[in-house]
């Protein structure tokens, strides 16, 4: 997949077919706006307040803070709960915490920390919502439209950003703050309803829990074995550090270098909201035409191109154009990580990697927040506007130079999916489960419960090792993302032809899962490739106990080889 994600405004519009999608859709949309309403009227009451740039800024850094903290165990809580359920819960939250700033503001209790907390209160919804909602989305659309509706959702979050502040500065300068937060507590509360109505007429899949910290552990360890999913993340976060700029200095652009109230303040962001829309309905050509790390580097230079504007402009017209702009590029570029995601993740693995997503996602606005407020206060809001939009060239660079990697023969498409047996550890065929089958040359283990050894040997040529080891390097790799441990390539001094390669499982129950539900084509052909450099078959696999793994005495460690880990591959 090298042209872009192939969005455009007609498969934007076919999504209306898709009724799951939109009625969700809508929710995201209505929650959205008022997370915006609540976190840009804190923001501006602070301002009003006279509170220094680090202190404004910790407004848009603690909505991201639940991020950074909840962002791993939501993701693996989606995986087996009930998404729909997650976010009516989510959503009471988010009414409660209006309702608790509605009472701070009527009484005069508005100091900076209880608004701030409050702010961390809806983060934390916010949090449960966007990992579900991100979790259910793959399940609405066809796969084929989830470029298109990651594209549709990136622009709804975006006009949610600008409809917000907009609806929140009328609300300050019509009304007052309390009445900025009751419309949030209103609309968090019709999101719930509509979200247990919709729970109760179609009830959410559910699975067998899991426990957090071995879920979070093996969606790491998918991580540091992905080099296209370390990269992913990598270019997320140097456009993420410099484009929460934007977001976090906005408010203080527009009340000291335009000279603008609230209401200035809600028509800028509404033409962020705008340019959002422009770029899913006018942008589909462009996206068809060019790689999806080119489509993404036009997006950064124009961001920076933006905050540079914003940075050397007084002039409101001149900001405006640049904001419309501004929020085009951002909700391309925002969109193309999810797209990406949604894509290439395997099914078993999507909901804790998309969180991964999401938590880097607001860590680099949380970070960065609170870096440009601390060099705004140092050394002037215009220096840390052109300091952003320099670190944002840089992101340019990087996705033009490094990019993502190659995206052919990463594709999630299961084995199981493809209607044939099941390619086993060797290449075999492994039915049933571990206990008392596996590949002829396998033993079983009689039980699913407790940690398992998975051995593997495999004789070389000698004209063919330094394939093989090769191979064996990106091999190593699948292992670990499927959820090995502990992996190794052993050569023995005395067998030189003979290679014994071993990791292990948390259990044998792992073991089959990771053979029949996680193993994918792209995985297979790795174990393919290391089958065509051998003499022979390949014997294993041999299952055993975590203990049977023999120590090795002085003797044997000066026999012995040991395989070095390798680095690179995938």
């Amino acid at each position: 997949m090298s042209t872009g994600t192939g969005a455009d405004g007609p498969r934007a519009f076919s999504l209306r077919r898709e009724r799951a999608f939109r009625a969700l859709l809508a929710v995201q949309l209505a929650n959205a706006v008022a997370v915006w309403i609540h976190v840009v009227s804190v923001q501006w009451v602070l301002t009003e307040r006279g509170e220094s740039a680090s202190v404004i800024s910790l407004a848009p850094a603690a909505m991201a803070v639940p991020f950074l903290v909840l962002s791993l165990p939501v993701g693996v809580v989606a995986g087996y709960a009930s998404r729909k359920k997650m976010m009516a819960l989510a959503t009471t939250m988010s009414a409660l915490a209006a309702v608790a700033a509605t009472v701070l503001t009527a009484t005069g209790a508005d100091g900076a920390l209880p608004m701030i907390l409050s702010v961390v209160l809806v983060g934390t919804a916010l949090v449960v919502v966007g990992v579900s909602w991100q979790s259910l989305l793959p399940e609405t659309v066809d796969r084929r439209m989830i470029p298109t509706a990651a594209l549709v959702d990136g622009a709804v979050f975006n006009l949610a950003r600008s409809l917000g502040p907009l609806l929140a500065g009328l609300g300050l300068g019509f009304a007052g703050a309390e009445w900025a937060f009751a419309v949030v507590a209103v609309l968090s509360v019709g999101c719930a309803l509509t979200l247990w109505r919709m729970e109760r007429r179609s009830p959410d899949r559910t699975a067998p829990r899991r426990a957090i910290i071995p879920e979070i552990s093996g969606a790491v360890r998918f991580v540091a074995n992905s080099a296209w999913t370390t990269r992913l993340l990598f270019q997320l976060f140097l456009f993420g550090v410099p484009s929460s700029a934007l977001w976090a200095l906005i408010s203080l652009a527009v009340h000291d270098r335009l000279g603008m109230g609230a209401d200035g303040f809600g028509a800028l962001m509404a033409l962020i909201g705008a340019g959002a829309v422009v770029a899913v309905v006018g942008f589909g050509g462009l996206r068809r035409r060019l790689k999806v790390t080119v489509f993404a580097a036009c997006g950064a230079f124009v961001y920076a191109s933006a905050l540079a504007v914003l940075a050397l402009s007084t002039s409101a017209a001149v900001v405006s154009g640049a904001m419309l702009f501004a929020g085009a590029a951002w909700v391309s570029v925002q969109s193309t990580w999810m797209s990406m995601g949604h894509q290439f993740f395997p099914d078993w693995v999507r909901p804790r990697l998309i969180a991964f997503i999401l938590l880097m996602f607001q860590g680099t606005q949380a970070v960065g927040s609170l870096l440009w407020g601390a060099v705004t206060d140092v050394a002037g809001l215009q220096t840390a506007l052109l300091v952003a939009a320099g670190f944002m060239m840089l992101s340019c660079v990087s996705l033009l130079v490094v990019g993502l990697g190659a995206e052919t023969g990463i594709e999630p498409v299961l084995v199981s999916e493809l209607g044939g047996p099941l390619a086993g550890p060797g290449g075999s065929t492994t039915e049933g489960s571990v206990g008392g089958t596996g590949t002829g040359s396998g033993t079983g283990t009689g039980t699913g419960a407790g940690p398992v050894l998975i051995r593997y040997k495999y004789r070389v040529p000698e004209d063919r090792r330094q394939e093989f080891l090769t191979a064996m390097r990106s091999l190593r790799r699948s292992r670990l993302r499927l959820g090995g441990r502990d992996w190794r390539l052993e050569n023995p001094a005395a067998e030189p032809e003979l290679f014994v390669e071993s990791y292990r499982v948390g259990s044998a129950d792992e073991f089959v899962e990771q053979e029949h539900r996680r193993l994918t084509v792209p995985e297979t052909r790795l174990r393919h490739r290391v089958e065509t450099l051998l003499a022979g078959a390949v014997e294993g696999p041999r299952v055993g106990r975590e203990g049977t793994r023999p120590p090795r005495s002085r003797q044997q460690w000066r026999q012995r080889r040991r395989w070095r880990w390798w680095r690179g591959g995938k």
